[in-house]
C-alpha cells in the first residue's frame, strides 16, 4: 500500500504585524501553538503593509474567476512563481506575489499556515484569510509545492476589499446574540463557551457582514449536521441558520473529558464469534480497557485511544457511560462497530492519516444512537469534536455499525473537515463533500473488507445499497448536471432542500470514481488519488473548479495512464459548467417557469414536486439560486406540478398548483387526494427532446393566498 506521510503535520503562526489575535479556523486545528507577535498600536497603515515581492512572478499564468457576489475563487495549474519554497516563510510570500491572480489585494491578509507533506515530496501549504483580528469564514488559499521547492499549484477562495470593523460597531455582547437564537428557536441547546465573532461573506449580495455566530445542536436535520450556526449582525438582527458539522472553535472544549478516558487503564484483548444481520459468522479480535480498580473490562482501545460509549447518555445527560461488562460479554452491534472502526482508523494510519483529524485527537464511538424520545435514529453521524474527542454516532439496532464503508464515510467527513479547515455544506460544496465521503467510505471498504460490494454505499443496511455509485437513477441521483433528478444551487440551506440537494448533486462525483475504478484504477490507487484531491480543495472549491484540479492530481501524482478515462468521465459528468444545454439529455425534456423576484428570500421555504399522475416517481426541486428560474429535466409522461411552501414562523404549509396554464392556491385535503393519485385530471403532459416554458404570471396571487 502506497503511504501518506501527512502525520508530519506542521502549524506556523507567522502573524503580520497588522494581526493582534489567534483564530480557530475548524475541525483538525488542534496542534496550533500559541504564538505572541510584536507589534506597534501605533504604526500607520503604510508602515504595517506587507511588502509583495512581485519581481519572482512569471508571465504564464492562469487568472481567477468570481464565483460569487463578492466571494473569489480561482485554480492555478502550472508552476507560475520563480522562486524556491522551503518553508511557510516563502510560501507565504508566494501567495502574496499571486494576489493579483487569485482575486485579493492590497487588503488580503493572511493569518495561520497548515502545512502537510506527502510521500511523494508534494507539500501543501494552507493558509487561513483574516480581517483585523477575526477570521473569514471559508476563506482559504492552498499552495502546492513539490519536492524541488517550486510552485505548482494554488487553490483559493478569497474575499478582495475587506476592512476591520470598528469595535465600536459591536453594539451587542455575545450574550445578547444568544438571547436572540434562543427567541428565534425553540428547544436548542446554546453552546455558549463557543459563540464566536467572524466575518461571514453572503451569497446574496455584495455585503460582508460582520457577525456573531452562536453554535447550537440541530434538533430538526439528520446526516451529517450535527450543529447548527446562527448569525447575528453587530446591531442584534437574526441573519440565518446553517447547518454545519462542527463548530468553528470546538477546540475551546478540548481536554475536559478525553484526558482522562484512557489514564491507568489496563490493556487486554477481546476474541470470539459474532453473528452479524446477515447471519453471517464472523470471528473478530479487538483490543480493550480494564480498569484495574473495579476490574470492568470496556470496549475501547488506550493506544489508539478509542472509547465506546452509550449515546443517549452523552448526548442527553451530559454523561460518559462507557460500554462495559463484569465478564466480557458485550452486544454484537458493539462489538462489530467497534471492530469496522478500528479498520478504517488503522487504514488511514497506514496512510500517515493518525485518528479522524490526522492528529491523533480521541475518537468518542457512541453506540445505540436514538432521538430525544428513545426511537433508532437510523443513521450514522460524524458530529464533531466535543470534549477532546472527535465523536461519531452510530444506529447499532439497525446495524449503521456493520457497514464499515458508512464507519468509513462518517471518518472521512472529519477527515475533509480537517483538510478544508471549513465545510460549507450547502450546494455544490456539501455535493462535494458528500461525494467524497462515499468514495473514501467505499475504497476503504474495498481494500479491508472481503464481503463489501464496490461502489454501492451501504449495502449491509439496505438491500441494493443507500446509494448506487454506478447507476445514481437507482436512488433518484443525477447522472450528470441538469440530468433526471439534478437540483440547483438553493438561496438558502434548509432541511426541506436538502441543503441545496448535498445528498443528490453527490453522486456527480460519486460516478467518477466508479468510471476509474472500473476501467482498471486499483482501490489503493484511487484511495491516495481522492486523499491528494481532498488536500487541494478550499472550503469554496466546487464542481467547475473541482473540472481543473481532478486532472492536475492525476498528472502531479503519477497516474497519467488514467487521465484519458478522467477526462471522458468529466465530460460525461458535465461538471465543467452548470450551464443547462440547448437540449435536454436523451429521453428527457426540460420544465421551466420564472419564480417571483420579490419572493427569491423566502425560496428556502419552497420545494416544487413534479409527479407521475399515477404516482410511479416523482421528484422534488426549487428556484435556482443564480436566476431565480424552478428549472427540471422529466422523463417523457403525465405529472401533476405542485409548489409545497413552508411559514418560516409557524412552520405551517401551504400549497399552489399548476393546473390549466395557471398556478392556484389548494387546501391540503386537495394535495392529499393528487398524493394518492386523485390528480389525473389536474396533471400535464411531456414529450421527450422539448422544452416547456410556463406562464407564471398567475403564481405571485396564488403564493400570497396564504
Amino acid at each position: 500500500m502506497r503511504k501518506y506521510k501527512l502525520f508530519a503535520v506542521c502549524v506556523s503562526m507567522l502573524l503580520m504585524v497588522s494581526q493582534v489575535a489567534l483564530f480557530a479556523t475548524g475541525c483538525g486545528n488542534n496542534n496550533e501553538e500559541e504564538y505572541t507577535a510584536d507589534y506597534d498600536d501605533d504604526l500607520n497603515d503604510e508602515e504595517d503593509e506587507y511588502e509583495e515581492p512581485q519581481d519572482e512572478m512569471s508571465e504564464e499564468t492562469t487568472y481567477a474567476a468570481a464565483t460569487g457576489e463578492g466571494a473569489v475563487s480561482s485554480f492555478i495549474g502550472e508552476p507560475f512563481y520563480d522562486g524556491v519554497i522551503n518553508d511557510a516563510d516563502d510560501a507565504r510570500d508566494c501567495v502574496y506575489a499571486a494576489m493579483p491572480l487569485i482575486g485579493g489585494d492590497d487588503s488580503t491578509e493572511l493569518g495561520t499556515c497548515t502545512i502537510y507533506p506527502t510521500e511523494d515530496g508534494v507539500t501543501y501549504y494552507s493558509f487561513q484569510q483574516v480581517v483585523g483580528d477575526l477570521s473569514v469564514y471559508a476563506a482559504t488559499a492552498k499552495l502546492v509545492v513539490n519536492k524541488d521547492g517550486e510552485a505548482i499549484g494554488l487553490v483559493s477562495s478569497l474575499v478582495p476589499n475587506l476592512e476591520a470593523p470598528d469595535a465600536d460597531t459591536w453594539t451587542i455582547s455575545a450574550g445578547e446574540a444568544e438571547e436572540v437564537i434562543k427567541k428565534e428557536y425553540d428547544g436548542l441547546t446554546i453552546l455558549s463557551d463557543l459563540t464566536e465573532q467572524t466575518l461571514l461573506p453572503s451569497e446574496s449580495d455584495d455585503a460582508f457582514h460582520y457577525v456573531w455566530v452562536v453554535y447550537t445542536d440541530n434538533i430538526f436535520s439528520d446526516v451529517d449536521t450535527a450543529y447548527l450556526a446562527h448569525y447575528v449582525d453587530h446591531s442584534g438582527n437574526f441573519l440565518y441558520s446553517m447547518p454545519i458539522s462542527n463548530p468553528g472553535s470546538a477546540d475551546a472544549l478540548a481536554g475536559s473529558t478525553a484526558v482522562f478516558a484512557f489514564k491507568d487503564m489496563e490493556t487486554g484483548t477481546w476474541s470470539g464469534t459474532v453473528t452479524d444481520n446477515s447471519g453471517k459468522k464472523k470471528d473478530i479480535e479487538v483490543p480493550i480497557m480494564i480498569d484495574p480498580e473495579t476490574g470492568m473490562q470496556i470496549l475501547g482501545d488506550a493506544q489508539r485511544q478509542i472509547l465506546c460509549a452509550d449515546q443517549a447518555d452523552f448526548d442527553f445527560n451530559d454523561t460518559l457511560t462507557p460500554c462495559a461488562s463484569e465478564d466480557g460479554e458485550f452486544d454484537r452491534e458493539s462489538l462489530l462497530t467497534y471492530y469496522g472502526f478500528i479498520q478504517i482508523y488503522d487504514l488511514f494510519e497506514e496512510c500517515g492519516w493518525t485518528g479522524p483529524d490526522g492528529d491523533g485527537t480521541p475518537s468518542l464511538i457512541l453506540m445505540n444512537a436514538v432521538d430525544e424520545d428513545g426511537y433508532p435514529a437510523e443513521n450514522a453521524c460524524y458530529v464533531g469534536k466535543q470534549q477532546g474527542f472527535q465523536v461519531f454516532e452510530f444506529d447499532t439496532q439497525n446495524g449503521y455499525g456493520e457497514a464499515i464503508d458508512v464507519i468509513g464515510h462518517e471518518f472521512t467527513h472529519c477527515v475533509t473537515g480537517t483538510l478544508m479547515t471549513t465545510n460549507l455544506y450547502m450546494n455544490d460544496y456539501g455535493a462535494i463533500n458528500e461525494g467524497m465521503s462515499d468514495i473514501l467510505g467505499n475504497l476503504a471498504a474495498m481494500m479491508v473488507d472481503e464481503d463489501d460490494e464496490p461502489y454501492l454505499m451501504g449495502e449491509k443496511i439496505q438491500e441494493g445499497g443507500l446509494r448506487v455509485m454506478g447507476d445514481p437513477h437507482q436512488r433518484q441521483q443525477p447522472e450528470f448536471v441538469w440530468d433526471e433528478y439534478y437540483v440547483p444551487a438553493a438561496f438558502e440551506s434548509t432541511e426541506l432542500n436538502d441543503n441545496g440537494g448535498v445528498h443528490i448533486n453527490s453522486s456527480l462525483l460519486n460516478i467518477l470514481s466508479y468510471m476509474l475504478g472500473t476501467e482498471g484504477m486499483e482501490p489503493e490507487d484511487e484511495f491516495y488519488y481522492w486523499m491528494n484531491v481532498a488536500m487541494a480543495m478550499t472550503p469554496r472549491t466546487d464542481y467547475e473548479q473541482l473540472a481543473e484540479i481532478l486532472p492536475w492530481v492525476m498528472k502531479n501524482f503519477g497516474f497519467e495512464k488514467y487521465l484519458d478515462i478522467l477526462q471522458a468521465s468529466i465530460d460525461y459528468t458535465r461538471i465543467a459548467t452548470h450551464d443547462i444545454p440547448d437540449t435536454p439529455g436523451e429521453g428527457l425534456s426540460y420544465v421551466l417557469f420564472e419564480y417571483p423576484e420579490d419572493q427569491m428570500e423566502y425560496n428556502q421555504d419552497i420545494l416544487v414536486r413534479y409527479a407521475f399522475t399515477d404516482e410511479s416517481d416523482s421528484f422534488s426541486t426549487w428556484p435556482a439560486a443564480d436566476s431565480g428560474y424552478v428549472i427540471a429535466a422529466l422523463p417523457e409522461g403525465n405529472y401533476t406540478l405542485t409548489l409545497i411552501k413552508q411559514d418560516g414562523e409557524s412552520g405551517e404549509y401551504s400549497y399552489v398548483l399548476y393546473n390549466d396554464g395557471e398556478f392556484v392556491s389548494i387546501d391540503e385535503d386537495t394535495y392529499s387526494a393528487i398524493l394518492e393519485g386523485e390528480g389525473e385530471d389536474l396533471g400535464f403532459g411531456l414529450e421527450a427532446g422539448e422544452i416547456y416554458e410556463l406562464e407564471s404570471d398567475s403564481l405571485p396571487e396564488a403564493l400570497a393566498a396564504y
